[in-house]
């Protein structure tokens, strides 16, 4: 017996194998390749339902950031103190003021039908006008805004200024315009003298009267009037893959006293593709119906509003794109193949979308 025989036979039994047959070598590849394909494809699976999951969160962030800014605005529609707006007429003696009839402009809205839906407003020839997306609504607001001012001088006579003080007296600046109302009456007028005095006159020299319509007592209550308008429009970034990125936009009257109209522009929430508005209508039934802006009968009966919004997220995580349609009131937006001429319509991409409704009541309406 040789050196190798003592060595595959020693002790009576055959040494372990040194390697690999080709056809073992083939079974181990092929497991390990299943092995990583499946590990690949949890892995990827993992990915996107990740993506999808963070895009929704933001959705929902948008969707509720959203609903609460406008929801603040449109529950205080008409406020003006304890002033009842069915009951007392706001008397506006300021130049240039927001409205001449504030019962009648509280609450306004548009469908934006094309590019010249804002004559006859003061948002005609604005950035808001050229801005709205068509097929988009427009919801405008007024009211007064609470404010620590307290009324303690000239309460017993007609005079030409009153005296206040409070934490928020030196917000305000000559020029601007107040909402002082008790119970009984209100008033709209511009400060003529320097603000941070405490002494606010009201001379004509901004305002067409130099007398509040009554002599308010230290009940009265002295507010900063708002004036709001909300609209969707396109903010000139794109996404990832080259589409568009809308918004939610706030434009604010500055209150110049001007006989043109300055905004301040504001972006509010990204993502928001469309606002669709339905306006909850009080009817002599005492039923409440809900229409669109441009078949409401008299929006001074409009009691509840009915607010809609598509919102999505500029991360195309869909695997597919979106052909889905999503109903808001008033509307339904479609995907933009096969749609109609004057459909409302959404990108057919990769973006995931959610819609929103929620109906909110206006506190200062019966």
């Amino acid at each position: 017996m040789n050196k190798v025989d003592n060595v595959r036979y020693a002790n009576g039994s055959a040494q372990s194998q040194l390697g690999l047959s080709l056809v073992e070598l083939i079974i181990a590849l092929a497991l390990s390749t299943t092995l990583i394909l499946g590990i690949f494809t949890v892995y990827m699976d993992s990915s996107q339902t990740s993506r999808l999951a963070t895009s929704l969160a933001r959705i929902q962030e948008s969707g509720r950031i959203s609903t609460d800014i406008m929801a603040r605005d449109l529950r205080m529609v008409g406020f003006q103190g304890c002033a009842d707006p069915d009951d007392v007429t706001l008397n506006v003696i300021a130049k240039n003021p927001p409205t001449s009839d504030f019962f009648s402009s509280t609450l306004r809205g548009w469908e934006v039908d094309d590019a010249t839906w804002a004559n006859g407003t003061e948002f005609d020839n604005t950035t808001i006008e050229s801005g709205a997306v068509i097929g988009s609504d427009v919801l405008a607001v007024q009211r007064g805004e609470s404010v620590e001012v307290e009324l303690t001088g000239n309460m017993t006579a007609d005079n030409a200024n009153i005296q206040v003080t409070g934490s928020d007296v030196g917000l305000f600046s000559q020029n601007d315009i107040v909402m002082i109302s008790d119970c009984e009456a209100a008033d709209l007028f511009r400060i003529s003298s320097t603000a941070t005095s405490g002494t606010w006159a009201h001379a004509k020299g901004v305002n067409t009267d130099n007398r509040l319509s009554q002599a308010y007592t230290d009940s009265a209550r002295i507010m900063r009037f708002s004036a709001t308008v909300y609209f969707v429009a396109d903010t000139g970034r794109d996404d990832a893959q080259g589409n568009d990125i809308r918004a939610l936009y706030r434009g604010t009257n500055n209150l110049l006293n001007s006989a043109t109209p300055s905004f301040q522009v504001d972006e509010i929430v990204e993502g928001v593709e469309s606002m669709q508005v339905e306006y909850g209508e009080l009817l002599a039934t005492g039923n409440i119906r809900y229409a669109t802006a441009d078949t409401v009968g008299n929006m001074t009966n409009v009691v509840a509003i009915r607010m809609g919004l598509l919102i999505s997220d500029a991360d195309g995580a869909r695997n597919s794109v979106d052909a889905a349609s999503y109903d808001l009131p008033g509307e339904t937006i479609v995907r933009t193949t096969g749609a109609g001429a004057n459909a409302v319509t959404h990108p057919e991409d990769a973006r995931l979308r959610r819609a929103f409704t929620s109906t909110i009541m206006l506190r200062n309406r019966d």
